[in-house]
């Protein structure tokens, strides 16, 4: 190699390289004049010194490593660095702390990347032409030649810095094999790193994460300075400690999504002049490759100064069959490879069972509170629609008292509604859009856990005492009040629990407990969820509570109320401990408990048997509601009411003989006018006091209450003609 010029990145690699080959040529001399049998047909099948001498033909012998050129070189490449010239070899040498040994031992494996005619020769001097890279023994030579190799045999041992951090890698899988035989290449990644190869690494463009917020969000996550400030901290902290004592950082970040964690970390590193390298584990947990990707995507951060970013963490905490074989691969590559690792979480601390051999920090983006969420929404409004400063206020009170949204939702919301917006839009036009799109954003992801009511009902229609309606008006009056008294009134930062509303209705079956649940959501704008107990209750040990936590987090994230219909087979007694059966039963009731104290949110509890709750529960309930069978003059109301305005209706209906003959819940009437209705237009004809009798001889017999032909009293005819064209019928078939 004749290397002439400036020096910049390439030269200086061409440089260092050309010292290497004056050893490879010494090496390749000293075999002729010592080969016992330089005549062997068969060596290395196979190289002849004929090949070798046409190989270096033509190229004369450059200055060797102890020459004044050399020297020459590393000063000028070590100026030009401190002007700020990039020379990558330089710099991945202090990133890695690499010795000077090290260096050169990354050189003579890195020859047959920057020239071809290296594999010929490293096979030769491996005395096997299938070799083309440098083997233990043959590195150790070129490295110190003339002198015994032995004492520097651990520069190139598994543990070592070289192998330790990736730079190096072998070139097979035969672990068992002599150290001295198995030959080493340098890491893809590092070769691009080294030549400035700009293309992407195809190993990692599978597990990218990607960007899922618009460009309106940074503006938003740009106000929370006090997350970017704490983050910078740890980073400018270890780097004034990392030369005394080279720790591992670890960041773990947990928030919701749109909290801006990631915007902050990227931030951060900006500031301090460094990149970012995120992948998302959600992708990486399912690729079959996962252990090469990761161990890649160690090399490329350390290679890049770029932090690693670790997002949809949970993915691998979730994952029973991975997850400790993901644990225990990063806990490796931390203790070999890391220096900076950041981890998003939506939420809680891993710190202390995954990265105990790490200095580990844990930075909480809390939840935006009313009056900021009222910021925000009026910066976004105010900066991208035109309209006037009462609207934009309006919407922004409205929208932020009822959605919880994070800075990055605020963003999303706003960007698809202004996507079917015109600028000259009216208000009416752009509250409906954007109260729209925040509510499917704030829809919780329940999956199969739980199943979205439609409330259908309201106040209006709910008929129940004064006394007790007025208990379940206390439950919206709540709700509505919540917000004020615990965020803007300070009461909140002096309750470390019992936030939320938990609220009891316990009745007879069709006492109208659903039916309030579904007046409360509609009185309040809320969604309503009715949780499915057959996949929340899991007979494998823990997921019942994994089910559970998921369910009051995504509700409480979403502002959407948890109903809880026949809640006594989740919230039962805890009964005395005989078996191992017993004492889960009890952790799972145990775990209930305080997910209910610690809930901020509206779940509502139904119950035909109060009976069977256990009384802990009773204690946390802020509002019981006991739902009586209805008196007469509430089941006359509900008879009239249960046949809507537009329904044909005979002469002859008495509503008032039926509500005082039959005392039966709501449920059980509006059954009955159903099937009347059905009778009644199977003959094309109005609903008459036939199909009335008829219904409620049929709703009884479901249910299984025993009624008297006496019952029905000067109806009991009814049922008799009923009865005698069903025996006609049965005569003629």
């Amino acid at each position: 190699m004749n290397v002439v010029g400036p020096v910049d990145n390439a030269r200086y690699l061409l440089a260092r390289a050309a010292a290497v080959e004056v050893n490879v040529r010494r090496l390749i001399a000293h075999r002729r004049q010592h080969d016992p049998a330089p005549d062997d047909p068969f060596r290395g099948l196979y190289l002849t010194d004929d090949v070798v001498d046409a190989v270096l033909a033509g190229t004369p012998p450059p200055p060797g490593p102890d020459e004044p050129q050399r020297t020459e070189y590393e000063h000028a490449a070590r100026e030009a660095e401190a002007a700020g010239l990039d020379v990558r070899l330089l710099a991945l040498a202090r990133a890695a702390a690499l010795t000077e040994q090290d260096v050169e031992l990354l050189l003579i494996g890195l020859l047959p990347d920057l020239d071809s005619r290296f594999e010929r020769l490293y096979g030769y001097l491996n005395d096997d032409v299938s070799q083309k890279y440098p083997s233990v023994d043959l590195l150790l030579r070129l490295l110190v030649p003339g002198e015994s190799s032995l004492q520097y045999r651990n520069s190139l041992v598994p543990s070592s810095v070289l192998l330790r951090s990736g730079l190096l890698a072998w070139t097979d899988d035969n672990v068992s094999g002599p150290l001295l035989g198995r030959c080493l290449k340098v890491d893809s990644a590092v070769v691009q790193f080294l030549l400035r190869d700009p293309r992407p690494d195809p190993d990692l463009d599978s597990v990218w994460l990607e960007r899922d917020f618009p460009t309106e969000a940074e503006r938003l996550w740009a106000i929370n300075s006090q997350a970017v400030t704490s983050v910078e901290e740890h980073l400018t902290s270890y780097f004034e400690q990392r030369h005394a004592k080279r720790d591992r950082l670890v960041i773990s970040l947990t928030g919701r999504p749109g909290s801006g964690r990631r915007h902050t970390i990227e931030t951060s590193c900006a500031r301090l002049g460094f990149g970012t390298l995120a992948l998302d584990c959600s992708r990486l947990i399912k690729h079959s490759r996962f252990e090469q990707i990761l161990t890649r995507a160690f090399c490329c951060s350390l290679l890049n100064a770029a932090p690693m970013l670790l997002g949809n963490f949970d993915a691998v905490l979730q994952n029973p069959d991975r997850g400790q074989e993901f644990r225990a691969i990063l806990d490796r590559l931390l203790e070999e490879r890391g220096w900076i690792l950041f981890v998003l979480r939506d939420q809680g601390d891993v710190g202390t069972n995954w990265f105990q051999r790490c200095k580990h920090f844990n930075v909480h983006f809390p939840d935006p509170t009313l009056e900021s969420r009222k910021t925000l929404w009026t910066l976004i409004l105010t900066e991208g629609t035109g309209l006037c400063a009462e609207e934009i206020q309006e919407m922004s009170e409205a929208l932020s008292a009822k959605f919880r949204l994070t800075p990055g939702q605020i963003a999303i919301a706003f960007r698809r509604a202004a996507h079917a917006m015109a600028p000259d839009s009216p208000a009416g036009l752009w509250r409906s859009a954007l109260h729209t799109n925040a509510s499917q954003i704030s829809t919780p992801r329940l999956g199969s856990l739980a199943r979205k009511i439609k409330p259908l009902y309201h106040a209006a229609q709910l008929i129940l005492p004064a006394a007790k309606m007025d208990r379940v008006r206390d439950v919206i009056r709540h709700v509505e009040q919540k917000r004020t008294v615990m965020e803007q009134w300070g009461f909140g930062e002096r309750m470390s629990r019992g936030k939320g509303l938990t609220v009891l209705f316990s009745g007879l079956p069709g006492t109208g407990k659903t039916m309030a649940a579904e007046v409360i959501a509609n009185e309040l704008g809320m969604d309503l969820y009715r949780i499915d107990l057959s996949g929340v209750v899991s007979k494998y040990i823990g997921e019942t509570e994994k089910n559970l936590a998921r369910v009051f987090q995504e509700a409480e994230h979403s502002d959407a109320i948890l109903f809880f219909d026949e809640a006594d087979a989740l919230f039962g007694k805890r009964s005395e401990v005989k078996d191992a059966h017993d004492r889960y039963a009890n952790i799972e009731i145990n775990y209930l408990l305080q997910q209910i104290e610690e809930f901020e949110g509206v779940a509502i509890l139904a119950t035909n048997m109060r009976q069977h709750l256990d009384e802990a529960f009773l204690r946390r309930m802020q509002v019981v509601v006991e739902f009586p069978i209805p008196s007469y003059e509430d089941r006359l109301r509900i008879w009239r009411q249960c046949i809507p305005p537009g329904a044909p209706l005979s002469h002859d209906v008495d509503f008032h003989f039926l509500a005082l003959q039959f005392e039966v819940a709501g449920g059980y009437i509006a059954n009955i006018a159903l099937w009347a209705a059905l009778l009644a237009s199977e003959e094309d004809g109005p609903i008459g006091m036939r199909h009335l009798v008829l219904a409620t001889r049929r709703e009884f017999e479901k249910i299984g209450r025993r009624s008297m032909k006496e019952d029905f009293g000067k109806y009991a005819r009814l049922l008799e003609r009923e009865a005698g064209t069903q025996a006609l019928a049965a005569t003629a078939n």
